[in-house]
């Protein structure tokens, strides 16, 4: 029997990710609090709602692609659990807080309902083409109920154990994109400035996240033996920062990252490998230091 699975929330991502499982056969439910944004939706086949909980009674599955916590908290701890049966799939894809994917889990363990933090990494063509990247987080048997339906919003699923896992490592993930966007607007000012031409700074740039990735097992294996040693960089941080000043443009991300390298070069990690900083960045703190 084809699953019949309901979506809460029908902004971009919600709608592509329906239509995706709409195209491979499934039969869809939508509901909105803009009645507007569900049309082309409707149009494409799905099903309209103009009362959320009747949606959830009518549905195999559930899934919530919310702004946040404060709609989440409305919307899905609100409603959509407390209308979930016993036995049913509630798989929260929203960006949320840690805590928030808890409560809901936490909740739906009292209805008896199935529940899976399901944070999504990629663009809308990743939803509207099934290939996201999951990190669902709940229980093994909720996982396991959702495996086929996961498999058909996304390419790669990498289950992380528990909702909270799950928004931990979503937003980590966005926090680095954070950094990394602040980071190349910082520097494109910079060179750009300096007179380097645009294409040449973003393909120079661009290459450097790809050297970035080959640190992948070093950082599996917290190998720091030196390929480019701290103390170098610090050098080479000390020297871009002197031409900044020179050029009269801010960075102050990049006076963060020169603050900590001279603190763990201070601490003897000056002859190891420049990802040392970041691994000992991520154990100075202890568990009752992370509370």
């Amino acid at each position: 029997m084809t699953m019949h699975v309901g979506f809460a929330g029908t902004g971009k991502m919600g709608s592509a990710m329906a239509r995706n499982l709409l195209d491979r056969g499934y039969r869809i439910s939508a509901w909105n609090v803009d009645r507007t944004m569900m049309d082309p939706l409707v149009a494409a086949g799905a099903t309209p709602f103009e009362d959320l909980e009747s949606l959830v009674a009518g549905v195999d599955a559930i899934v919530a692609m919310l702004w946040g916590d404060d709609v989440a908290r409305e919307v899905s701890l609100g409603r959509i659990v407390p209308a979930a049966r016993e036995g049913q799939l509630v798989i929260e894809s929203s960006t949320l807080s840690p805590q928030m994917y808890e409560s809901l889990a936490e909740a739906a363990a009292r209805r008896g309902a199935h529940f899976l933090a399901c944070p999504v990494i990629g663009s809308v063509d990743g939803a509207r083409t099934g290939t996201l990247s999951l990190y669902p987080g709940g229980s093994n048997e909720a996982f396991e109920l959702a495996r086929e339906l996961l498999s058909a919003m996304g390419s790669t699923i990498r289950f992380t154990g528990s909702p909270a896992a799950s928004g931990h490592l979503k937003l980590a993930s966005n926090c680095m994109l954070g950094v990394v966007a602040g980071s190349i607007g910082e520097l494109l000012g910079i060179v750009e400035r300096a007179g380097v031409e645009r294409s040449l700074a973003i393909d120079t740039l661009v290459y450097m996240l790809e050297r970035i990735a080959t640190k992948r097992q070093q950082l599996l294996e917290r190998d720091l033996q030196p390929r480019f040693s701290a103390n170098a960089l610090l050098k080479d941080l000390h020297l871009a920062s002197a031409a900044r000043d020179d050029l009269r443009v801010d960075a102050p991300l990049m006076e963060c990252a020169l603050a900590e390298f001279e603190k763990a070069v201070e601490t003897g990690l000056g002859d190891s490998d420049y990802i040392a900083v970041g691994l000992t960045s991520e154990t100075s703190a202890s568990p009752n230091d992370a509370r």
